[in-house]
């Protein structure tokens, strides 16, 4: 199949990506590239890879005609992601997560193309009990409220000829090609390894559910492979754990780690654990557990397979604040910079970024 997907040089997108091409689909990857994108252009069998600001895409038909020529499936990434990132602009976020959506679930349905969409458990916010798709939703954040219109609009729009995918992954951890260490499990690993401590922000009291990157990279596959799955709606998840559950995997790992507990003046009142029922009926079945996730982010570390870990653009909201500062001051220049550098690093332009 022709496989698009939309910010798939992202931390996700950067595993998927080549579980499609192993699986003998051709891919085309749209991503604006903030976080880079020479990483891509190694893959074999090449990547279609085009840097466009998705924005940009949607507003020019033409550009838009030129992006969904010949494909079958959209996986549909492309986000402000995670909710620090999110409250940096909300108009920006909202455009991106829910208008961006909108237009292209739109377009794709026009088209024929289906529809498999990452959004997120995080729009249980606040629950008791385990939570399961058909329970009532609580968005706390931009982020979530963006992801949670999305998963309406979606619902809104399917038919019993246009059945979109809604996977609500669970807060992702791993290695990847394009590293990130703003998510719990991977902050955890980097302090654990750099600095023998880990960072726990609050009292650590709240749920989570966790899923290692490359088994939710495999779910998105198994929903791209099966036009005919059973559900709509899926919670993808693994383990759930408390924040504070998690010290004693990383001092089995380390013994010299310490917890830090950090005061906050606006705690994480975000407090869900999910059922993963329909994951299972799907026949989907994770399985790589937060102890060798971890381990394998601490030895990445340690070899070098990640340059430097300290570097800003690890850190979603750190690098995004860094580029809208660089972009006030020399926009234009910026923009022609990254421009040379990833049209070298084999990135085709279609609409010119924003910055």
């Amino acid at each position: 199949m022709n496989v698009l997907v939309t910010g798939g040089a992202g931390y996700l997108g950067s595993v998927l990506v080549p579980k499609l091409l192993m699986r003998g689909h051709r891919v085309r990857v749209v991503d604006i590239g903030y976080f880079g994108m020479g990483h891509l252009r190694t893959m074999r069998p090449g990547v279609d890879i085009i840097r466009a600001d998705i924005l940009d895409v949607l507003a020019s038909q033409v550009a838009l005609e030129e992006l969904l020529r010949g494909i079958d499936v959209l996986v549909h990434l492309a986000a402000i992601s995670n909710d620090p990132s999110a409250e940096l602009n909300l108009q920006l976020t909202e455009r991106v997560n829910f208008e961006a959506t909108r237009d292209l679930a739109i377009a794709c349905k026009a088209r024929g193309i289906r529809f498999v969409f990452s959004s997120s458990c995080s729009v249980y916010g606040e629950v008791t009990g385990e939570a399961g798709e058909e329970d009532r939703v609580n968005p706390l954040t931009a982020y979530a409220r963006s992801k949670a219109g999305s998963e309406r609009f979606l619902l809104s729009l399917a038919d019993e000829n246009w059945r979109p995918a809604i996977l609500r992954n669970g807060t992702l951890f791993g290695f990847s090609p394009r590293m990130r260490f703003d998510l719990v499990i991977n902050s955890f690993s980097y302090c654990a390894t750099l600095y023998n401590e880990v960072h726990v922000f609050g009292d650590g009291r709240q749920w989570r559910p966790f899923l290692h990157v490359a088994d939710c990279a495999r779910a998105f596959v198994y929903f791209v492979e099966h036009p005919a799955h059973k559900h709509l709606l899926c919670n993808v998840a693994h383990e759930n754990f408390r924040v504070m559950d998690l010290i004693a995997i990383f001092q089995a790992l380390n013994p010299s780690v310490k917890p830090v507990y950090v005061p906050v003046d606006d705690p994480d009142t975000r407090n869900y654990h999910v059922s993963v029922v329909r994951m299972q009926e799907e026949g989907i079945r994770p399985s790589v557990r937060v102890t060798p996730g971890a381990e394998e982010i601490i030895e990445s570390i340690v070899t070098g397979r990640i340059v430097d870990p300290r570097a800003a653009y690890h850190r979603n909201t750190k690098w995004l604040k860094e580029l809208t500062e660089i972009g006030h001051r020399e926009q234009r220049s910026l923009a022609g910079t990254l421009d040379r550098i990833w049209l070298a690093e084999g990135a085709r332009p279609l609409v010119t970024g924003r910055f």
